[in-house]
């Protein structure tokens, strides 16, 4: 009996483990870095009412002139990333009296707008058990 119950334990425990949410390494590389001046940071929406504000996930690092390269990890699902050059180290993106940035950015799948924030769907991409690499450019 004691056997029979170990047993079955073990089986939950291996089934609760293959039904654990998925995650995968998401890596983006940052490109164009004109300067070393500053912090670049990557931050990830997981949704169109956060995007832009608070992200899902975000890291930052002492900015190096050409590329850099960000690692982290992302469940299964449906994402953005914005990328900022935030050289004075303010902490926001820089804009002038028209609105239009000042400092480097970059936002995935090339969703730059001409006028305005970009837009999330532009913007968007799925990760769907595997890992994935993706290059967003800043200028």
């Amino acid at each position: 009996m004691k056997k029979l119950l170990l047993t079955l334990a073990i089986v939950a425990g291996v089934y609760g483990l293959s039904q654990a949410q998925t995650t995968n390494k998401l890596v983006v590389k940052v490109t164009n870095i004109s300067s070393n001046k500053g912090d670049i940071g990557v931050a990830v929406f997981n949704s169109k009412e956060t995007f832009l504000g608070k992200p899902f996930v975000s890291k930052s690092k002492k900015a190096k002139t050409g590329e850099m390269v960000f690692e982290m990890e992302v469940p299964n699902g449906t994402y953005t990333i914005s990328v900022m050059h935030d050289i004075n180290k303010s902490g926001d993106l820089d804009s002038n009296f028209m609105g239009m940035p000042t400092e480097p950015y970059g936002i995935s799948m090339d969703g730059k707008s001409r006028f305005g924030p970009p837009s999330y769907d532009d913007a968007l991409f799925t990760v769907a058990d595997k890992n994935l690499k993706l290059t967003i450019e800043i200028d």
